[in-house]
């Protein structure tokens, strides 16, 4: 049931992406407003506070829950911070989504799943990528039969490293920690497009490399820090085996400092999607038809004619929207943690297959999105 008044929203941790994509945005992507920040750095949020028109700010989320004012919470911390600041969220009974990803072991998301279900609140998981526009008009399409049967799927995930694509006001050493490293990072974001397309994976395969020892900050405050970055993979080539003769392959790491290669591709026996980089626009998908009932086969940019896929005003805050009308309406969120929960299974099981050289198999399972 849709609220006569706003929903009110804290966000926990308020770096770079938080003050770029979420703070900004929480009022042009929902009947929601921004009443509290948090964040370790108590100086980083109160500036925080000040700058977004937040009522409040605290410097941690037992704080946070105890006095804060709020019904939903936006965890956008860094990655070993999750699961505890989740915990804590969802135990104090507020919905809740997390970034990626939402813990570093299966049992610590059930957990969290499980503490969700207790306290009849809404939890969603970031990635954003089932609820973007160009990845909804390709289910669309998938559905519609407009390339047939889905054979295989392929998908890109890489850049140079944190310390190199991008400008960083924060010490980018914590990527390259246990815990976080490329394959939570990066890898993360293609697993959970060729799990959404295709389904759960049955199995894993991964061949991985640490290419680079060192690194060097290339902008920001850090700019001439070298960092060691040997003690963990940095280049992964990831097989998935999907049952019934369908399989995927993600291509992940930091090591890749440019690529014009499709960040992700879904074959068809009727036909090809080819995805562009969003560029924060999501342009839609082309489109490789063969159709022997028209005598054609091509490449085609599909336009929207019948219901649109895009949302007003998508952001990278949209999970927030996904997660109202999950609230509102009594329903699960699209990007539900029991997908991310699937990801986060598969992305345990790669070291195992790195060390046995050999598949692992799967267990956890999520409804299929197409």
């Amino acid at each position: 049931m849709k609220k006569d008044t706003p929903w009110k929203v804290a966000v926990v941790g308020c770096g770079s992406f938080a003050t770029g994509q979420y703070l900004p945005n929480i009022s042009k992507t929902a009947n929601a407003v921004l009443t509290a920040v948090c964040d370790i750095r108590t100086d980083v949020a109160e500036a925080s506070c000040k700058r977004f028109g937040a009522k409040e700010w605290y410097g941690s989320v037992e704080e946070l829950v105890e006095k804060g004012d709020f019904d939903i919470a936006i965890d956008a911390a860094s990655i070993p911070a999750h699961d505890h600041i989740n915990k804590t969220i969802l135990s104090a009974g507020k919905h809740l989504f997390s970034q990626k990803p939402a813990a570093l072991t299966v049992e610590d998301l059930t957990e969290q799943i499980e503490i969700a279900k207790k306290n009849h609140v809404k939890f969603g998981c970031v990635p954003i990528h089932m609820i973007t526009p160009d990845m909804l008009m390709a289910k669309q399409i998938i559905r519609d039969g407009g390339i047939g049967r889905v054979l295989s799927v392929k998908c890109v995930s890489t850049h140079g490293g944190p310390e190199y694509f991008q400008y960083r006001s924060a010490d980018p050493s914590w990527f390259y920690e246990p815990g976080a490293g490329a394959l939570f990072d990066m890898g993360v974001h293609a697993l959970d497009k060729v799990t959404g397309v295709m389904g759960p994976a049955k199995s894993v395969y991964c061949l991985a490399a640490t290419a680079r020892k060192q690194r060097t900050c290339r902008s920001g405050a850090f700019d001439g820090k070298v960092i060691r970055t040997d003690y963990m993979p940095d280049t992964y080539y990831i097989s998935l085996d999907f049952g019934d003769d369908r399989i995927g392959f993600v291509d992940t790491g930091f090591t890749q400092i440019a690529t014009r290669c499709p960040p992700l591709e879904i074959y068809g026996e009727q036909g090809v999607i080819s995805f562009k980089e969003h560029g924060g626009t999501w342009p839609n998908p082309e489109v490789y038809i063969d159709s022997p009932a028209i005598g054609m086969r091509g490449w085609i940019t599909p336009q929207t004619w019948t219901k649109s896929t895009r949302r007003p005003n998508f952001t990278q805050c949209c999970p927030l929207a996904d997660l109202v009308e999950a609230i509102e309406n009594d329903t699960e969120p699209v990007l539900s943690p029991e997908h991310a929960r699937h990801v986060l299974e598969i992305m345990c099981a790669i070291p195992l297959s790195i060390e046995k050289k050999a598949p692992i198999d799967l267990h956890t399972t999520f409804k299929p999105f197409i």
